[in-house]
């Protein structure tokens, strides 16, 4: 293995470790010395990977963006297909409805709003991927030669806060909750509009 190789491996151990401290402490609880114990790497070291936590933490938007890439790209290739897209739909609820996705995605939320740089890696995140969708909706609704009620980009919009909200109440174990009703994917279908 290369000196690339090697350092790749570290810094992809490293992040893996931050994500682990930041899941169990929360970004402000979690210090760099914290992720250079669980990485097993010295604290200088781990500064030599990287100059800071915010650049840790940068570092998992680009890991989130990695993350929902092969998603994109099938949604991508869906080619106007309502099935492809209503699995996308249902591919990234299971995503998001993962414990470590919610509890990391609260955090994000949290830092995004004190941090206006960490809050742009994130949101152009969001923006990447809804305008993915938007563009898969509109190419559903030319396929069936429908007008959707609105817009593609509303329409995108709506749905992954749907689908975001309530992975983020079954994540974080409120599922459980008396008043709490789990979406519905048949709403999903709904919400892509009616077919002509």
């Amino acid at each position: 293995m290369n000196r690339t190789d090697r350092n790749q491996q570290r810094i992809a151990q490293i992040l893996q470790a931050a994500l682990q401290c930041f899941l169990a402490k929360g970004f402000h609880l979690t210090s760099m010395r914290d992720i250079a114990q669980a990485a097993g790497v010295s604290l200088g070291n781990l500064y030599n990977h990287f100059p800071g936590k915010e650049a840790i933490i940068l570092a998992v938007a680009v890991a989130e963006s990695e993350e929902l890439a092969p998603l994109l790209q099938r949604l991508g290739a869906a080619d106007g297909e309502r099935v492809q897209v209503l699995a996308f739909l249902q591919d990234f609820h299971a995503l998001c409805r993962q414990p470590e996705w919610a509890t990391l995605a609260v955090e994000v939320l949290a830092e995004s709003a004190r941090n206006p740089e960490v809050a742009a890696a994130f949101a152009a995140n969001r923006r990447h991927l809804q305008l993915a969708l938007a563009d898969a909706l509109q190419r559903v609704a030319q396929r069936e030669r429908r007008r959707p009620a609105l817009p593609p980009g509303t329409q995108a919009q709506v749905l992954l806060d749907a689908i975001e909200s309530d992975a983020l109440r079954q994540g974080l174990g409120e599922a459980g909750d008396a008043g709490s009703t789990p979406l519905d994917l048949g709403l999903l279908a709904l919400l892509l509009g009616a077919r002509a």
